[in-house]
């Protein structure tokens, strides 16, 4: 039996060389493509297609700033966080020299939520010290089994997986499926950006009307034209009253989401009435049911153990830990008596492992069918204010006259 001949090893190496080049062109030439289409869509319109992952990008450059700080309060969680919280508002109840931060992010997991608590852990860590006080906000009906099957849901999530992944994680996952460790590692190559995205803002790029039959994927229904103008105006008006380019996760306003401004007033309103008429509410609802389990709640046992994990993460960089529900919106989100009763023993279960306090507003009687935008968020003009001013009240009463139950407000 012969070796092979020296030129024979020449041409392997310069062949597997030339592939690895070829390669590399092309994951650049695709990556290239995908930040002209992401830079070419309209700030709202990619914040919305690629649920989050900006504003994800955002935070991450902006955590080992605010790790810096020991008078951080970290207010963690889903988009009822990110568009139900404050941070100036619960300063100015607390009364105390406090810097609260929105981490609240859209189309999150617990999973998702467990690798990005790590994440700010581990930034925390680096600096030797505690935050003040974490909010770690429990959203029931995305940790539900129904949910983790929902293949939109799942890739939302997985883009922002992939941007905090790091071996350790990815081999975590190949050991249940390594079919998705294959696909994260995929949407780590193409800088966190989902194949399912760009298809979405090629549709709003190229089609004013109708997309064609011929168009791989669906388009989903456009809002009405009165809604879109609305927005449209919303979107100057905050364009005007920054007069700056206001990235997702907004350092200056600590990652608080807001179209409320003088110059947007009328708008906002115009649209909220819009956009949580009843039949607008009936057909979301419907659609949390199919997706996410609204009502029923029957839980992923896995993810509930993620979320654990999440509190704990936070738990060991902070002085003080709460586990919080947000308020429900009492007319259009009332799960059933089972439901309530598999949510119990999970909040139950959350407490006793982390030994994280749970402070349940999901009945609380200061929020009414007014106070929130759709099924699930509440809206900008009151719904966020009175969030955020009961937890301020609430970790008032705790620092200033020893910690008492939670009471209706």
């Amino acid at each position: 039996m012969t070796s092979p001949s020296p030129s024979n090893d020449r041409i392997a190496a310069r062949t597997l060389g030339v592939g690895l080049v070829l390669l590399l062109a092309s994951l650049g030439l695709a990556r290239g493509f995908i930040a002209l289409v992401e830079r070419s869509s309209p700030p709202e319109t990619r914040a919305h297609l690629t649920e989050g992952s900006g504003r994800l990008v955002d935070f991450l450059q902006a955590l080992p700033d605010i790790a810096k700080r020991e008078d951080a309060v970290l207010v963690f969680g889903s988009s009822l966080i990110q568009h139900g919280f404050s941070p100036l508002m619960f300063e100015y109840v607390l009364g105390v020299p406090v810097t609260a931060y929105n981490l609240g992010f859209p189309g999150v997991d617990p999973e998702l939520q467990a690798l990005l608590a790590r994440r700010t852990a581990e930034a925390f860590e680096r600096q030797g010290h505690k935050a003040r006080l974490s909010f770690v906000e429990f959203t029931p009906f995305q940790a539900t089994l129904a949910r983790g099957q929902a293949p939109s849901f799942r890739e939302h999530s997985a883009v922002k997986k992939a941007l905090l992944a790091d071996p350790r994680v990815l081999a975590r996952v190949a050991l249940r499926s390594p079919e998705e460790a294959s696909h994260l590692g995929a949407l780590w190559a193409m800088g966190g950006t989902s194949p399912l995205a760009v298809t979405s803002l090629l549709e709003h790029r190229l089609f004013e009307g109708p997309v064609p039959p011929w168009w791989p994927v669906p388009a989903e229904p456009e809002p009405d034209a009165e809604r879109k103008a609305w927005v449209a105006r919303i979107h100057a008006g905050r364009a005007a009253s920054e007069r700056r380019h206001v990235p997702e996760w907004d350092p200056v306003h600590r990652g608080e989401v807001r179209w409320l401004y003088h110059e947007t007033l009328e708008a906002y309103m115009a649209w909220a009435r819009l956009r949580s008429a009843p039949e607008v509410l009936e057909a979301e609802r419907q659609w949390r049911v199919e997706t996410s389990d609204l009502l029923e709640l029957h839980f992923d046992e896995q993810q509930v153990r993620f979320f654990i994990e999440a509190v704990r993460a936070l738990a060991s960089v902070s002085q003080e830990t709460l586990v919080v529900l947000a308020p429900r919106n009492p007319a259009w989100n009332q799960p059933t008596a089972e439901g309530r009763a598999r949510l119990a023993a999970v909040l139950a279960l959350i407490e006793r492992e982390t030994g994280a306090p749970v402070l349940d507003l999901a009945e609380s009687p200061g929020f009414g069918p007014e106070d929130f935008i759709d099924v699930t968020h509440l809206n900008e003009s009151s719904g966020r204010p009175k969030l955020s001013q009961r937890l301020g009240d609430v970790v008032a009463r705790r620092w200033f006259r020893g910690t008492v139950k939670d009471t209706a407000p």
